[in-house]
């Protein structure tokens, strides 16, 4: 449950990093979002093996 808790306060800290960032474009903050959230599932999935 950590994980899951620290996955998503980093996703939503570097969407709003990225849209305060990109202001003209807010896209770039939600398509940051997904790539960090695709990372930590990745990364979480590879680290049980």
């Amino acid at each position: 449950m950590k994980k899951a808790i620290l996955a998503a306060v980093v996703t939503l800290v570097i969407g709003l990093l990225v849209m305060s960032i990109f202001t003209e474009a807010i896209e770039f903050g939600i398509l940051a979002a997904i790539a960090v959230m695709g990372a930590f599932i990745i990364y979480f999935n590879e680290k049980k093996k």
